[in-house]
């Protein structure tokens, strides 16, 4: 991955754990990840500029469905939710440093109906884990890229799973 990517990934995902309770960050959050799981289907495509452009088109058009969801509330959130969703389980075995094989799009189906269902029924829930969760991958894939190679497997999970219970205590304490 470029090395401009994994900073502005890393940019993203700070903003994202810190302020993804906002529906368009969150939806730049997902698509992000959406992203960086379709273009690691594509090994060649990951190292050079049509990726980045990959990645920052999905973050950029997923942004401005989440800001455009103001009107439709509840649909951008399922839309989103799934995305989310589908991403955070390509992105999990991604960091764990396994293959992506087409069971690992199944479970991702899975996880997209999960946060779906969820975005849908827990909405200030759904957001403030999702913006954890997401902003985590988002920090630990960033600095994968731009930095720390060495974070795949149980360090970058480990982690990650840090990350994301920090954002929900800083989100909860947030909202007090």
């Amino acid at each position: 991955m470029l090395l401009i990517t994994g900073l502005i990934l890393l940019g993203l995902g700070i903003f994202v754990w810190l302020y993804g309770n906002r529906m368009w960050l969150l939806g730049a959050g997902a698509g992000a990840l959406l992203g960086i799981g379709l273009v690691g289907l594509f090994p060649s495509v990951l190292e050079n500029w049509l990726g980045f452009f990959i990645i920052i088109g999905l973050a950029i058009l997923f942004g401005v469905l989440g800001l455009m969801g103001k009107a439709f509330a509840s649909i951008i959130a399922m839309v989103i939710g799934f995305i989310a969703g589908g991403a955070v389980v390509v992105v999990f075995v991604n960091i764990l440093g396994l293959a992506v094989t087409f069971w690992v799009w199944i479970f991702a189906l899975v996880g997209g109906l999960i946060g779906a269902v969820l975005f849908n029924r827990f909405m200030n829930w759904g957001l403030i884990i999702f913006a954890s969760l997401l902003g985590s991958m988002l920090i630990v894939r960033g600095g994968m890229a731009a930095f720390l190679p060495s974070l795949v497997g149980a360090i970058g999970s480990l982690l990650v799973l840090a990350l994301t219970g920090l954002g929900i205590f800083y989100h909860i304490r947030k909202q007090k």
